[in-house]
């Protein structure tokens, strides 16, 4: 078990640079999930600790030692790539055990000189993974007589076998259907616990990335935006693209401008006048927040916005309402209507308890103070701004 360490990494490719200058360090037995759309330089990434790409700049560690010119056989890596690569003339236990019998270990007798694997070594091996990953009854099958998620734990079995310094995985889960790929998920995790090693997944689904790691690693166009827990990147993204990129349903961003008033400063955007602490001078800025923090009712109360439900996206035990919040007074009892041109109807979403709401229904709209965001207009997140009150 050992960590892993990327120094200053960069790759280029003639004219495109596919990883800028990352920096991570990864400890004994962590689980880290690379998370990124495609095109974002992830896999470069993976495939440059595996050393199966060669880094244009910076350094690759494995533990202390310093690998740059270790060929990938040398790292002591296992990799599981996307398609699994799986020989498909050979059977499932076949395919597990054709590492070991290729790969050559030091002699008891004389380290120095190295020997195949008895056939008895190989078999343990090969039984003891499958019977961790529950394939001992599939071992005779060829790879075209097996299920997705089965193919999947017969590439997991072969890594193992190795005994690795680490586990590196190429989106091992894509492949499979949605069903599976969730109690997938939950297997590999079992699978880390119980082998506590370092293992380093690669992926573009924030569903896997928030249940399979300990910390994530958000890349875009190549550059590290931010390395953190699942819970901190949250609740507090670096910029407005992690913001966006991490959560399901998708944050919720409305681009207004932060204005003085004689109260103090005011965040507007059209009908909503937000009351804020923190924001230090006057300018164009962006709220964020998150779906599930948009609660909705259907009475009026003192300082609730007045909205529409104009859709509904079905999610099972909830669902997302599409809303325009409506220009005019607030729900305020007594409020006054304004003056001049009622601005445009603003579009936000909520998640709700299922089967609340219909389309049409008018309701009365506000936000959690505590955990709505503000960033800035190159969209660095403004900790020190924030709500002084529900809305508006």
């Amino acid at each position: 078990m050992t960590g892993i360490r990327l120094e200053h990494i960069t790759k280029r490719f003639k004219t495109e640079t596919a990883v800028d200058d990352v920096s991570v360090e990864i400890a004994d037995g962590e689980f880290v999930v690379i998370l990124g759309a495609s095109g974002s330089g992830k896999s470069t990434l993976l495939r440059i600790i595996a050393g199966l790409e060669v880094q244009t700049d910076g350094h690759v560690y494995i533990g202390d030692m310093l690998v740059d010119d270790y060929e990938p056989r040398d790292r002591n890596i296992a990799m599981v790539f996307q398609s699994y690569a799986l020989y498909p003339h050979l059977s499932a236990y076949d395919n597990i055990a054709f590492g070991l019998r290729v790969r050559r270990v030091p002699r008891e007798d004389d380290p120095e000189k190295l020997r195949r694997r008895t056939r008895e070594e190989i078999d343990q091996k090969v039984r003891a993974a499958a019977e961790l990953l529950g394939i001992t009854e599939t071992l005779r099958k060829r790879p075209a007589e097996l299920s997705g998620g089965q193919r999947q734990r017969v590439a997991l079995a072969r890594a193992i076998v190795r005994d690795p310094e680490a586990f590196l995985l190429d989106e091992p889960l894509s492949n499979l259907d949605a069903k599976i790929r969730s109690s997938a998920r939950i297997e590999l995790r079992r699978l880390h616990q119980q082998l506590k090693q370092t293992f380093v997944f690669v992926t573009h689904d924030q569903s896997e990335a928030m249940t399979l790691s300990d910390r994530l690693a958000v890349l875009n166009h190549g550059r590290l935006l931010q390395c953190d827990t699942p819970e901190r990147i949250l609740s507090h993204p670096a910029n407005q693209y992690v913001a966006s990129f991490v959560g399901s349903p998708e944050m919720v961003f409305l681009e207004g401008a932060v204005q003085a008033t004689a109260g103090g400063s005011t965040f507007v955007h059209g009908p909503v006048r937000v009351p804020v602490r923190g924001a230090g001078k006057a300018g164009p800025v962006t709220l964020g927040v998150r779906p599930w923090d948009i609660h909705v009712q259907r009475t009026p109360a003192e300082g609730l916005l007045s909205a529409r439900v104009t859709g509904i996206e079905r999610l099972g035990s909830s669902d997302q309402l599409f809303l325009n919040i409506l220009p005019g007074p607030t729900a305020a009892p007594g409020a006054g209507a304004g003056t001049g041109a009622a601005p445009a109807p603003v579009a936000v979403r909520a998640l709700v308890r299922a089967y609340d709401f219909n389309v049409g229904d008018s309701v009365f709209v506000t936000a959690d103070p505590d955990r709505a965001l503000f960033f800035s207009a190159d969209g660095t997140l403004l900790e020190s701004m924030s709500l002084s009150s529900r809305l508006p």
